[in-house]
């Protein structure tokens, strides 16, 4: 049965690793699948997805021995979906003491660019931690007050707190959540400045990696968990999709 305990354990000790060891890890060594390794859950399950790990000399400018590239179609919510998939198999690296670090701008080479009719939407960076890379919640985490990522009436509480300290690209945390009884609405902010519309769809995968946290912490606390897309624009933030847990 997967730990989802552990998992959730990792949400708050987490940190982006950008120095590795040459210590072989053997998991990523073999080359294994690891959405069947982990039982990765996707959240568009009609969205085709490949996931690769590549060796450094595979992908460009890499400073660890592996390389992990996520392989999409393009669909509605595919970038969500790369992020909500690529967020879990970071937590279950880590969790193992593994390192990992999401980089959008780290692409494979040519040969590598596309597989089986899929493009790489973007790479992970993974491998043995050169130093001790955790951190100690909450104090370790530079976030937004929770009052600044909930929309109307929505109570703060802890899946929310999970969501709050996700990882976003320059930590921009583009997304907003609303909670209707036991759903919780996701938004995305507007893009504000000339460094979020730099950011582009890295914005749209950032709300997939926070949807994963939130996924995480209701399956760690016991919750059935659902996914739904029905939902509509506020007059500011645009609907995503929304996760029902209880």
């Amino acid at each position: 049965m997967k730990d989802f305990k552990r998992l959730s354990d990792t949400i708050y000790t987490r940190k982006s690793v950008r120095a590795y060891s040459k210590s072989p890890a053997e998991i990523l060594e073999n080359g294994a699948d690891l959405m069947e390794v982990f039982g990765i859950q996707p959240l568009v399950d009609s969205i085709k997805v490949k996931v690769k790990i590549l060796r450094k000399a595979e992908v460009r400018n890499n400073r660890s021995n592996y390389c992990i590239a996520f392989y999409s179609e393009e669909k509605p919510l595919h970038l969500e979906n790369i992020g909500f998939i690529g967020q879990q198999i970071e937590l279950e690296l880590q969790s193992m003491g593994l390192g990992t670090c999401w980089w959008g701008m780290k692409q494979p080479r040519k040969k590598y660019k596309n597989r089986d009719g899929l493009y790489c939407v973007i790479t992970m960076t993974a491998g043995h931690p050169k130093n001790a890379e955790t951190r100690v919640y909450p104090d370790g985490f530079d976030r937004k007050a929770a009052g600044d990522i909930i929309v109307g009436d929505t109570v703060p509480d802890r899946l929310i707190e999970a969501v709050r300290i996700a990882p976003s690209a320059v930590n921009l945390q583009p997304w907003l959540i609303e909670k209707i009884d036991n759903k919780y609405n996701f938004y995305i902010r507007p893009s504000k400045n000339i460094m979020e519309k730099m950011l582009g769809k890295m914005r749209n995968i950032d709300i997939g990696i926070a949807m994963a946290h939130l996924f995480i912490q209701a399956k760690a606390d016991g919750l059935d968990v659902s996914f739904g897309f029905e939902g509509k624009n506020t007059e500011q933030y645009k609907y995503i999709a929304g996760i029902v847990a209880g």
